[in-house]
């Protein structure tokens, strides 16, 4: 956790930058609210908020949302952002301190919050709060990237990202780039940056990530009692292809 602390600490100056808010949520919203129609002003909770955008585009929207994350850097960040939004500095583990047990219709863990920096055993424990938080018939949605395509296809780079620094001024290119070791992986985020007409500077950046591919969520999944479990390889509902798609995306429901 420490190490895991250390990584987001250094990169909360491109967070919003290295996650591409924008792209994400004209993704991600319209799939949230499809498992929210019927429901206006339903309660929904973002288990790894960071920065805030995902809570202050529902609160937006009319749903009674709230955030949590376990990098107090970055809740920070999304108080300063995000004016009347609710997030709290709170590990996975602690979920239902700040949400009534059975009463959210929507649980939100996306952005590889649930794999980066964890062990089996916190992410057991942080999927049983969000079951235990969720509403009988209340659904989870679980974002991360296709690790079996990183252990089983060599998968090394991801997209290069643009973007700038909260100042406006300082530009920034951001690449990604997993490392499989054969018993573990490793994320590396190399950022350049650079102010108008100063060179580029350069760091480098690394977090361990947990080893969990759709053959180790789904049955993890299942034995705390979900049901109606689904895999998706992108938020327009494509078909999860292990060895081909670049996401995996879970949604599985409390039963009622």
């Amino acid at each position: 956790m420490a190490a895991e602390q250390r990584f987001f600490a250094a990169i909360a100056p491109y967070y919003d930058a290295w996650m591409g808010w924008r792209e994400r949520l004209a993704e991600e919203i319209p799939f949230l609210e499809d498992r929210l129609r019927g429901y206006p002003g339903a309660s929904v909770l973002d288990a790894s908020c960071g920065t805030g955008h995902r809570v202050r585009a529902l609160a937006d929207r009319g749903y009674d949302a709230v955030g949590a994350d376990g990098e107090a850097v970055l809740v920070e960040q999304a108080k300063e952002l995000h004016a009347g939004v609710t997030v709290h500095h709170l590990p996975l583990a602690e979920l239902t301190r700040i949400v009534k047990p059975g009463s959210v219709h929507l649980v939100v863990c996306g952005g590889n919050g649930a794999v980066i920096g964890r062990s089996q055993a916190e992410l057991e424990q942080g999927l049983s709060r969000m079951f235990d938080a969720l509403a009988p018939g209340g659904q989870l949605v679980l974002e991360m990237d296709n690790l079996a395509k990183v252990v089983r296809r060599k998968l090394r780079f991801l997209p290069l990202r643009q973007g700038t620094a909260p100042d406006g001024v300082e530009e920034l290119l951001l690449l990604g780039q997993y490392e499989w070791s054969g018993t573990g992986i490793s994320y590396y985020l190399t950022v350049l940056k650079r102010r108008p007409e100063e060179p580029w500077e350069m760091t480098v950046h690394t977090a361990e990530v947990l080893s969990l591919e759709h053959s180790d969520l789904v049955p993890m999944l299942r034995e705390i009692g979900f049901g109606d479990i689904r895999l998706y390889g992108d938020y327009a509902g494509g078909e999860f292809m292990p060895l081909e798609s670049d996401r995996l995306i879970v949604t599985a429901r409390r039963p009622e």
